[in-house]
């Protein structure tokens, strides 16, 4: 609960997640205004969820909301940098994010806190039910599903299990999970954060208000996180560390110097896979979780939709939907659980002020041919040029019918476009699901 007395508060961002926020304040007796710059926010069912009383100024950002305001509650995707924002902390009103508001709420319930630039949301999804399968009730969401204050709303949770996003974390004051994991840092929003060292700093701050009894799981694969300077007790996960708590040896997960299950046994495909289970194990475990409710979920998890998801498959050619990444650390790290040379990859959308060069390693070899839509294009096959054959295609229509024509028996199709979908489609899964539609209307003409 906040132990700020409750007044007036202004929620910035109307989506689920403000809407959420909103309804939050409003129940701890708060006098709310929420606020969106759109005119008409879509879908419009979020302003018929606000409860009678709430306030809504849509259309623009004027700064006379912040008139008698005591707080300001700011919605996942809303800049920081919003002049409205700028304005409140300069007037000294306290800005916080959606997730912090809601960890407030939550105080005395454990939090997994899960962070990186690749593989949150899995790792997120696996570790739920993990400490599902151990029979806790457990609340999954944050920058993925249910908002965090809806999950606040609810209560009653045994423990909640939060994706969080850099710029979730930028708004977060006294968050503070009992486990926080950070996955991977890979070059991603660099359009926000100017620099590789501030999104790193953006994503440490989960650790900043964990006590010496909390626990740290970091990744000891990834240099970038080597040296960061960590309050509570750390715990490794890692693919070719025998001295990490949570390990792959001898084709069999390691947890705790003991065989977990066999590699075998885990159904989602890929290294990065892999490594992303090995980080649920480690942190279910330091919440307190049997090891036998860890080997059980892991056993039944599914792939979760566009990511590494089969949508397709005739004439010998897989058709793999990875929307979900969004960055060069995503479609490098997926592009290892393909056998070299097999690989029609599409690629592009927004760039993200990524330096594509990066790809050059992840491809070379792996990659049969490349495709190229949206903005990013000609960026991408300049970065890639002598890696593989690559075409220009504009659109995703284009690039599935080109990449048909080429693929062969035992070939895989895969959409990891290591870019934002913005520049043509609403979002990832738009994308994916149209890469869906076109891979089954391909198999079926075959």
């Amino acid at each position: 609960m906040s132990t700020v007395k409750p007044s007036r508060a202004l929620v910035v961002g109307l989506g689920v997640s403000g809407v959420a926020a909103a309804t939050l304040l409003a129940s701890q007796g708060w006098q709310v205004t929420v606020n969106d710059r759109s005119g008409k926010p879509e879908p419009a069912a979020h302003l018929a969820q606000l409860l009678p009383g709430v306030q809504v100024v849509l259309g623009s950002h004027p700064e006379e909301l912040l008139a008698a305001t005591d707080l300001v509650v700011v919605s996942p995707g809303v800049p920081w940098e919003l002049p409205l924002l700028a304005e409140a902390r300069r007037r000294g009103i306290a800005v916080i994010a959606e997730v912090e508001l809601a960890s407030r709420s939550l105080a005395g319930t454990p939090i997994v806190g899960i962070t990186g630039s690749n593989g949150k949301t899995t790792v997120t999804s696996l570790t739920g039910e993990i400490v599902r399968a151990a029979g806790w009730r457990t609340g999954v969401g944050g920058n993925i599903g249910t908002a965090a204050s809806e999950l606040a709303l609810a209560g009653g949770w045994d423990a909640v299990v939060l994706e969080l996003s850099s710029f979730q974390l930028e708004g977060c004051v006294t968050l503070r999970p009992r486990v926080a994991a950070l996955l991977n840092v890979s070059p991603d929003h660099l359009d926000r954060h100017p620099t590789m060292a501030g999104y790193l700093a953006a994503k440490a701050r989960i650790f900043a208000r964990q006590r010496a009894d909390d626990f740290a799981v970091i990744n000891a694969d990834d240099p970038a996180l080597a040296g960061l300077a960590i309050p509570s007790r750390v715990a490794r996960f890692s693919l070719s560390d025998r001295s990490a708590e949570a390990h792959l040896a001898e084709d069999a997960l390691m947890l705790d110097g003991e065989p977990l299950l066999p590699r075998a046994h885990l159904p989602l495909l890929g290294d990065h896979n892999v490594s992303n289970a090995l980080a649920a194990a480690l942190a279910a475990s330091r919440l307190g979780i049997q090891r036998s409710a860890i080997a059980q979920a892991l056993r039944s998890f599914k792939a979760l939709p566009h990511r590494h998801q089969l949508v397709a498959e005739g004439g010998g050619v897989r058709w793999v939907d990875d929307s979900k990444g969004t960055n060069i650390g995503a479609t490098a790290a997926g592009l290892a659980g393909y056998p070299p040379g097999t690989i029609h990859l599409i690629l592009g959308g927004l760039g993200k002020g990524q330096d594509f060069h990066e790809l050059r390693p992840a491809t070379g070899g792996r990659v049969a041919r490349v495709y190229l839509i949206g903005e990013a294009a000609a960026e991408i096959a300049e970065a890639l040029d002598g890696i593989a054959p690559v075409e220009s295609c504009g659109v995703l229509s284009e690039a599935v019918r080109r990449a048909a024509a080429h693929a062969r028996p035992g070939d895989t199709v895969l959409l990891s476009p290591a870019c934002a979908s913005f520049d043509q489609f609403d979002n990832y899964a738009h994308r994916g699901d149209e890469f869906a539609r076109l891979a089954h209307e391909t198999v079926g003409a075959g």
